[in-house]
Protein backbone atom coordinates (compact mmCIF):
# COMPACT_ATOMS: atom_id res chain seq x y z
CA UNK A 1 0.00 0.00 0.00
CA UNK A 2 2.80 2.56 1.06
CA UNK A 3 4.44 1.38 -2.10
CA UNK A 4 1.53 2.86 -4.04
CA UNK A 5 2.19 6.38 -2.53
CA UNK A 6 5.79 6.88 -3.07
CA UNK A 7 5.35 5.33 -6.66
CA UNK A 8 2.57 8.25 -7.27
CA UNK A 9 4.94 10.19 -6.33
CA UNK A 10 7.44 9.63 -7.61
CA UNK A 11 5.74 9.65 -10.99
CA UNK A 12 4.10 13.51 -10.36
CA UNK A 13 8.04 14.08 -9.87
CA UNK A 14 9.16 12.71 -13.30
CA UNK A 15 6.39 14.63 -14.90
CA UNK A 16 7.23 18.10 -13.44
CA UNK A 17 11.24 17.30 -13.99
CA UNK A 18 9.88 16.01 -17.71
CA UNK A 19 7.99 19.34 -18.08
CA UNK A 20 10.80 21.47 -16.92
CA UNK A 21 13.52 19.79 -19.37
CA UNK A 22 10.87 20.53 -22.10
CA UNK A 23 10.49 24.01 -21.50
CA UNK A 24 14.09 24.43 -21.37
CA UNK A 25 14.90 23.00 -24.17
CA UNK A 26 11.98 25.07 -26.24
CA UNK A 27 14.03 28.23 -24.83
CA UNK A 28 17.00 27.32 -25.52
CA UNK A 29 16.10 26.42 -29.31
CA UNK A 30 14.61 30.04 -29.27
CA UNK A 31 17.76 31.26 -27.86
CA UNK A 32 19.76 29.81 -30.79
CA UNK A 33 17.79 31.56 -33.38
CA UNK A 34 17.75 34.52 -31.67
CA UNK A 35 21.48 34.19 -32.00
CA UNK A 36 21.98 32.96 -35.07
CA UNK A 37 19.19 35.59 -36.68
CA UNK A 38 22.16 37.96 -34.43
CA UNK A 39 24.99 36.65 -36.67
CA UNK A 40 23.49 37.29 -39.57
CA UNK A 41 22.68 41.19 -39.01
CA UNK A 42 25.82 41.62 -37.94
CA UNK A 43 27.50 39.88 -40.96
CA UNK A 44 24.92 42.47 -43.38
CA UNK A 45 26.53 45.19 -41.49
CA UNK A 46 30.04 43.63 -41.87
CA UNK A 47 30.58 40.93 -43.87
CA UNK A 48 34.16 40.25 -42.69
CA UNK A 49 33.00 39.96 -38.81
CA UNK A 50 33.27 36.59 -37.31
CA UNK A 51 30.37 36.64 -34.63
CA UNK A 52 31.12 32.85 -33.76
CA UNK A 53 34.84 34.48 -32.56
CA UNK A 54 33.06 36.75 -29.67
CA UNK A 55 33.13 34.81 -25.95
CA UNK A 56 30.32 33.85 -24.50
CA UNK A 57 29.65 36.70 -21.16
CA UNK A 58 29.23 34.73 -18.11
CA UNK A 59 26.43 35.11 -16.10
CA UNK A 60 26.28 36.10 -12.64
CA UNK A 61 23.85 35.67 -10.37
CA UNK A 62 22.71 38.20 -7.45
CA UNK A 63 22.80 37.09 -4.47
CA UNK A 64 20.87 37.89 -0.91
CA UNK A 65 23.37 40.42 0.80
CA UNK A 66 24.70 42.59 -2.00
CA UNK A 67 22.71 44.66 -4.85
CA UNK A 68 24.59 44.72 -8.15
CA UNK A 69 27.96 46.50 -7.82
CA UNK A 70 27.73 46.72 -3.80
CA UNK A 71 30.12 43.69 -2.61
CA UNK A 72 33.29 45.64 -4.72
CA UNK A 73 31.74 49.48 -3.33
CA UNK A 74 31.95 48.03 0.11
CA UNK A 75 35.70 46.40 -0.62
CA UNK A 76 37.05 49.49 -1.64
CA UNK A 77 35.56 51.20 1.32
CA UNK A 78 37.06 48.62 3.81
CA UNK A 79 40.62 48.26 2.07
CA UNK A 80 40.69 52.18 1.68
CA UNK A 81 40.16 52.46 5.33
CA UNK A 82 42.84 49.65 6.21
CA UNK A 83 46.21 51.30 7.51
CA UNK A 84 47.88 47.62 6.35
CA UNK A 85 46.88 44.75 3.91
CA UNK A 86 43.83 42.28 4.72
CA UNK A 87 43.18 39.15 4.66
CA UNK A 88 39.54 38.09 3.09
CA UNK A 89 38.62 36.69 6.60
CA UNK A 90 39.17 40.35 7.67
CA UNK A 91 37.38 41.85 4.76
CA UNK A 92 34.29 39.63 5.23
CA UNK A 93 34.59 40.36 9.07
CA UNK A 94 34.54 44.32 8.89
CA UNK A 95 32.03 44.08 5.51
CA UNK A 96 29.34 42.07 7.48
CA UNK A 97 30.15 44.71 10.56
CA UNK A 98 29.44 47.77 7.99
CA UNK A 99 25.91 45.64 6.74
CA UNK A 100 24.87 44.63 9.61
CA UNK A 101 24.99 41.16 8.56
CA UNK A 102 24.23 38.47 10.91
CA UNK A 103 25.84 34.91 9.62
CA UNK A 104 23.89 32.08 11.12
CA UNK A 105 26.05 29.13 10.87
CA UNK A 106 29.62 28.46 9.01
CA UNK A 107 27.88 27.39 5.57
CA UNK A 108 26.38 31.32 5.60
CA UNK A 109 29.80 32.35 6.55
CA UNK A 110 31.64 30.14 3.61
CA UNK A 111 29.52 31.64 0.70
CA UNK A 112 29.62 35.12 1.72
CA UNK A 113 33.94 35.20 1.95
CA UNK A 114 33.57 32.85 -1.83
CA UNK A 115 31.61 36.28 -2.84
CA UNK A 116 33.48 38.33 -1.51
CA UNK A 117 36.83 36.34 -2.78
CA UNK A 118 35.34 36.53 -6.25
CA UNK A 119 34.93 40.10 -5.93
CA UNK A 120 38.46 40.85 -5.08
CA UNK A 121 40.09 38.25 -8.27
CA UNK A 122 37.62 40.19 -10.21
CA UNK A 123 39.13 43.29 -9.59
CA UNK A 124 42.59 42.97 -10.74
CA UNK A 125 43.44 46.51 -11.83
CA UNK A 126 42.33 48.01 -8.67
CA UNK A 127 43.00 45.77 -5.79
CA UNK A 128 46.41 43.99 -5.18
CA UNK A 129 46.77 40.85 -4.25
CA UNK A 130 50.19 40.55 -1.57
CA UNK A 131 51.03 37.29 -0.51
CA UNK A 132 53.42 37.00 2.67
CA UNK A 133 54.75 33.56 4.16
CA UNK A 134 51.78 31.85 2.29
CA UNK A 135 49.12 34.17 3.82
CA UNK A 136 47.41 35.99 0.95
CA UNK A 137 45.88 39.81 1.56
CA UNK A 138 44.35 42.10 -0.53
CA UNK A 139 45.39 46.13 -0.54
CA UNK A 140 43.25 48.96 -2.79
CA UNK A 141 46.22 50.34 -5.08
CA UNK A 142 47.08 53.90 -5.12
CA UNK A 143 44.77 54.47 -8.31
CA UNK A 144 41.87 52.97 -6.56
CA UNK A 145 42.47 54.93 -3.31
CA UNK A 146 42.76 58.41 -5.34
CA UNK A 147 39.90 58.05 -7.65
CA UNK A 148 37.61 56.62 -4.08
CA UNK A 149 38.76 59.81 -2.27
Amino acid sequence: MAEQHVIRVLRDKRSELAGLVKGLERELGEHRAALMHLDVTMRLFDPETRPEEIGPRQRRRCNAWFRPGECLRLIYDVLRDAPQPMTTREVVERMTELKSISLSDDCQHALIQKTVLASLNRAKDTIERVETAGVVRWRGRQAARERCQ
